[in-house]
């Protein structure tokens, strides 16, 4: 009898022992999925501002290539092309 009191008493322990260190990782565990967040929020804050720099540095190439353009025929038609894209791009939205 003595001997099961001591597995028991034993096997508490152990338990106990268990539950301690559950808790530990489980306090790793959401340490982790913090820092996780934390992550995909700054990546997705990289995402938009390399999409601003992109649209910027298109800007940037639209500008240029009208500069260099001496004609003003040309830049008129260059002008009529961008408005006819983004005619094209908010009628593809608009139909969402």
């Amino acid at each position: 009898m003595a001997n099961l009191t001591q597995q028991f008493e034993e096997l508490e322990n152990k338990m106990a022992g268990i539950i301690i260190r559950l808790r530990d990782y489980q306090q790793i565990v959401d340490g982790l999925q913090k820092r996780n967040q934390e992550l995909l929020c700054r990546i997705e804050a990289m995402g938009k501002e390399q999409q601003t720099e992109k649209k910027q540095q298109q800007m940037l190439s639209i500008t240029q290539n009208l500069l260099k353009k001496e004609d003003t025929t040309e830049i008129k038609k260059e002008i009529n092309r961008l408005v006819r894209e983004i005619d094209y791009c908010i009628s593809y939205i608009n139909s969402k």
